[in-house]
């Protein structure tokens, strides 16, 4: 039997929480968000709320990816940095679930495993790293958000 995971819904909450985990403390990933018109942005809102809301408003946000050393990965939108070594990636709220989608139903590439595991032990960590940001119970730490950043930007594991 097959099954196709839908998100139907990310909240600014769900959106912070993934955000926030992902690049707090990163050595490969970063965000911002240039085009802010339109978006109701208070002084209470932490950078990841004015990401979130944003991308919850339609825009797009930047991730960069400052290990990428003039590559990149995966079929977003993509240019490089003021660094050469450096490729940002313009992503929206639906390549956001796209990504997520993927990791729900381990439909991503399977590049970086041991030819023995068929790709199983990179599909069990991410349905573990998912379930964590699913369920939303504080588990989720940077290496798993780290991970299905991975997913949601390049549509594989690069870094692990």
């Amino acid at each position: 039997m097959k099954t196709k995971t839908i998100i139907t819904e990310l909240t600014q909450e769900d959106l912070v929480n993934l955000l926030c985990t992902a690049t707090y403390g990163s050595m490969w990933l970063s965000c911002y968000a240039n085009d802010r018109e339109g978006v109701n942005i208070t002084d209470e809102d932490c950078l990841e709320d004015v990401w979130a809301k944003c991308l919850l408003a339609g825009k797009k946000v930047t991730f960069v990816d400052y290990y990428a050393e003039g590559e990149h990965y995966g079929e977003l939108p993509y240019t490089f940095g003021k660094e050469d070594y450096e490729c940002e990636y313009s992503v929206s709220l639906q390549d956001i679930i796209n990504g997520l989608q993927k990791c729900a139903d381990g439909t991503f590439s399977h590049t970086n495993y041991d030819e023995a595991d068929n790709g199983d032990n990179e599909k069990s960590w991410i349905a573990k790293c998912f379930q964590h940001f699913k369920e939303d119970t504080g588990e989720m730490d940077n290496p798993e958000a780290e991970s299905l950043m991975q997913i949601i930007l390049f549509n594989e594991l690069i870094y692990g």
